[in-house]
This record gives C-alpha cells, structure tokens and sequence, in this order.
C-alpha cells in the first residue's frame, strides 16, 4: 500500500513554536515500520506542503497523518481538513474531534458531562482575570488551554500560593499569549493509557510515568537532575489498571477519537482516577509512550504502528479499495 506520512519537522529545539513538532528521528522510524509491514511512503510534509501541489493525491492510497500545524487552536484540524475535501481516506480522528482535543478546558467539560472525574479549573484569558480566590486549594497547575500535553510546563507549573501564581501567569502569558488554564493539582501519581482500534478501540494496560519528587509532575515534562531520584508511588493493581482504561475509553468514545489516542490521567491518594487530557494525535517517538507500551506488550514498535493502519484500514473499507490493504 501507498502510505502517504504527513507532518510538521522539527528543525530547531530551541524553538518554542516547534515543541510540538517531530524531530527527524520519529519520522524516519515511522518511514522505517511502515516499509517494514510491506508500504511504500510517501513524504508528504505539513498542510502549507499539501497546498503546493495536487500531484501527491494520485500518490497515495492512505496518509498517516501526525501534523500538528502552526498556530491557533484549530491547527491540528488543518491537515484532516483538507485530506477531507479532497476526498483522500487517512488515519486518525477527524478535525472536530482534534480541535476538542488541543483544547483543555473543552475536554474537562466534556469529561464533567459524561460523569468522568476531572480536576476543578477555571480559565483566564489576561492576568488580571484573576479572581481574588479560587474556588479550589491549593497547590494548583497552570497551563496555556490550547498547547500540547508538554507546551509551557516545566518545574515551575505547579504553585502553592497565590505570589506564585501571578509570577507564573505573567512568565506564561509573556510566552504564549492565549488563554491560561489553572487546575486543582492531583500531587499522587500519573498514569497513561493507550488506545488503538475502533468500536470499541483497545484500552492497553496504564502505564506508570515516574514523577519528579520536588514537583511532583512526570517525566515527560520535567527533567529530574538524576534519573535514580523519579518516584514511581503507585501501585498498579488490576482494579487501578481497570479503572484508568475504562477512563480512557470513555474519554476516547465522548470526542469521538479514530484508531488511536492517548489519556492522561492522575491518581491521588485514595485511588480516584482524575481525567486530566487526552490526545488524538500523540507523539509517535519511539522513547514516549508508544515506544513503552511495545516494549511492556513484548512486540516490536512496528507492529503497534501495524496495528494503528489496520484499525483506519477496518474503519476505512468500504472506501480505500481491496487491493491496496496489506
């Protein structure tokens, strides 16, 4: 089959505008599994790339899609957008149910709908929107609402008093001028949990990040000094395990996701699982999340991917034709 991969590179770490986007490294193991399983790719790029020409819709029987976009809490659903006006079949959720994705508070009141626990927040678009007290204690997180699971957190997001967050706002609101959410901080523990399939997708077992002892936050947003000080406090038990999937699940079905997602989810002390993001269009790096759970499963990061294209692919067949699936 003809995989046609969408994307935005990474092409300076350094800058913030590009910390959702991939590095080469992620692209070229994604090129690699998919010849693995037999497909010829196609290097598409970003959707300014698919603007340029029309040359690559005969190409391709299928894109991959994993472009982020450039700005605006809509970019996600840029690529999905166009693929659906040109009539070209692709894996992944569609533009609706990436927009609510990207977008924080969307989620958690969309959570809060279905009955879903989800910590307490409130969102500002200024700094002095501030309330003079939050309707939740303290210690409480700060995230721009509209920017990846990872964008504008480090060790600092996480405040104790009220100096602290004005001090936090006006550092983030320099940075990311858009609005900010504030969130009842879960400090306990935090899981994630991967879903591949349809109707319904498969809930993988919860994986555990190891958390930052002084801020309590994981792994993929904070770099402990020494990798032997992560704290790892959960137990995960079968009856965790279960309840963080089913989370997951819910999560997954209440957007409307496709063939795969990520949940993110805390854990305080008396074993509640709290809802906290879930993300249609998760990093593929072969050292996050995707990487972990192929590693725990026994299989080969390749056929996790193979497992991803057959989920669009039985979603997809009354519309890519027989004889050009696997």
């Amino acid at each position: 089959m003809r995989i046609g991969l969408t994307y935005d590179l990474r092409t300076d770490p350094r800058d913030q505008r590009q910390v959702e986007f991939d590095p080469p490294q992620t692209i070229e193991r994604l090129c690699a599994a998919s010849k693995e399983l037999g497909h010829q790719v196609v290097r598409l790029g970003s959707a300014s790339e698919l603007l340029t020409s029309k040359a690559w819709i005969d190409q391709v029987d299928l894109v991959f899609n994993i472009a982020e976009g450039t700005h605006g809490r809509n970019r996600e659903a840029w690529v999905p957008t166009l693929l659906e006006l040109l009539h070209v079949p692709y894996v992944g959720s569609d533009a609706l149910a990436l927009s609510l994705g990207l977008d924080k508070a969307a989620c958690k009141r969309l959570a809060r709908a279905a009955g879903i626990p989800t910590p307490e927040w409130i969102t500002i678009a200024r700094p002095e929107e501030l309330p003079a007290c939050l309707p939740f204690p303290w210690p409480v997180i700060v995230k721009p609402r509209a920017q990846g699971s990872g964008a504008g957190i480090d060790a600092g997001a996480v405040v104790h008093d009220r100096v602290s967050l004005t001090r936090r706002l006006q550092q983030l609101f320099a940075q990311w001028p858009e609005p900010m959410l504030i969130e009842a901080f879960i400090p306990h523990g935090e899981l994630t949990v991967c879903l591949i399939g349809n109707a319904p997708p498969t809930a993988y077992p919860a994986i555990q990040r190891p958390l930052d002892p002084r801020s309590r936050l994981s792994c993929h947003v904070v770099r402990s000094t020494s990798e032997s000080e992560w704290e790892a406090p959960l137990t995960l038990t079968d009856s965790l395990d279960a309840r963080a999937r089913q989370v997951a699940l819910q999560m997954f079905e209440t957007l409307g996701c496709r063939d795969v997602a990520r949940v993110d989810l805390r854990i305080d002390e008396q074993g509640t699982v709290w809802f906290v993001e879930i993300n249609p269009l998760p990093s593929f790096d072969p050292e996050g999340s995707f990487g972990l759970l192929a590693e725990h499963l026994g299989v080969t990061y390749a056929h996790l991917i193979g497992q991803i294209l057959q989920a669009a692919l039985t979603r997809l067949a009354p519309i890519v034709p027989h004889d050009a699936h696997p």
